[in-house]
């Protein structure tokens, strides 16, 4: 069902005259990934590698990929343009379409007042088609354009739902085409609107109110935990798309002030078993803000974001609540 634009990555590899293909994705891509080394290979002659390192998105590009090929081929997320481009990287946009008018109809008696549409990059292919829908049934429909960190309109990412935040005023309801909870609960949050999950992979119609209290009801058990903590350690990534050193420095110089320590740790990739040696109270994630909201059940100690912290400190009310988000 995926398409994989192979046209596309012939062409580019035979117009860098590449003898070796780094090829860069996601977990759920990699069954595909021998499939695609075959073609490349037979289409152009080069030779292809498969990063089986963990992908997470345009913000984890690998940095070394110039070390092992020619060129790097990375599929799966769409480019990101706060991150600048190279002509020796090309991102392949894996789109999985799919017949969206039956899945829609089923959602319309949620869908109240005026609509916006978000989706991440695998279904972008359907906003057109969702805002046709949606017209013809009388519905006003926005898409909003994100920042420099998302490359198309009503495009949404785990760390960044700004083209969603750019048409909350106009919006009643949000439509989020996909699958997985993570990219809707973050509108949800950040906008304080109404959110509708069509899901093309169960062809299920859901809505997050019940999932948006109980996310909620951990991160405040979160800070209630981290309220007597004195030392934190700060994590930083070492990803690309995701380093955040300045503000883990205004982190550690904002715990001072307070009375309390920071110590920053910097780490490619956050593992619960990477986390033990260090003898804190807890953690504030700088890295990509699922991995507090996400995997938080796999650590023993509290990760706070940086505005859960602000919460922890006073800076911030617990009604002033918003998930992390890295802006471009």
């Amino acid at each position: 069902m995926y398409d994989f634009h192979l046209d596309d990555i012939i062409a580019f590899v035979r117009s860098k005259n590449a003898r070796t293909v780094a090829l860069q994705m996601p977990e759920g891509l990699k069954t595909h990934a021998l499939r695609l080394s075959d073609q490349i290979s037979e289409a152009t002659g080069a030779r292809c590698i498969i990063i089986g390192d963990p992908c997470y998105g345009a913000c984890d590009l690998y940095r070394n990929h110039s070390a092992i090929a020619d060129v790097l081929v990375h599929l799966g997320h769409a480019a990101m343009p706060s991150l600048g481009a190279t002509d020796r990287v090309l991102f392949v946009e894996v789109g999985l379409p799919f017949e969206i008018e039956p899945i829609l109809k089923k959602a319309m008696p949620s869908l109240i007042g005026r609509i916006g549409i978000v989706t991440t990059i695998q279904h972008s292919s359907m906003i057109r088609p969702a805002m046709d829908l949606l017209r013809a049934e009388g519905k006003e429909v926005f898409v909003g354009i994100g920042d420099t960190r998302i490359h198309h309109p009503g495009q949404v990412l785990g760390c960044n739902v700004s083209s969603a935040i750019a048409v909350a005023h106009e919006v009643d309801t949000f439509l989020y085409i996909g699958s997985g909870n993570f990219h809707p609960l973050s509108v949800a949050l950040q906008t304080g609107k109404k959110v509708v999950v069509i899901d093309p992979i169960t062809n299920e119609v859901r809505e997050l109110g019940e999932l948006s209290d109980r996310i909620l009801r951990q991160r405040h058990a979160a800070i209630a935990r981290s309220r007597d903590v004195q030392r934190f350690g700060v994590l930083v990534s070492s990803k690309v798309g995701q380093a955040r050193m300045p503000l883990a420095l205004d982190i550690v110089d904002r715990l001072k002030k307070h009375g309390r320590k920071g110590d920053i740790i910097v780490m490619e990739e956050v593992r619960p078993e990477q986390l033990l040696p260090y003898e804190v109270g807890g953690f504030v994630s700088t890295a990509c803000p699922r991995l507090a909201i996400d995997d938080q059940m796999r650590y023993p100690k509290p990760i706070l974001t940086p505005q859960e912290l602000e919460i922890v400190l006073g800076e911030r009310s617990w009604d002033d609540y918003r998930l992390d988000m890295i802006d471009g």
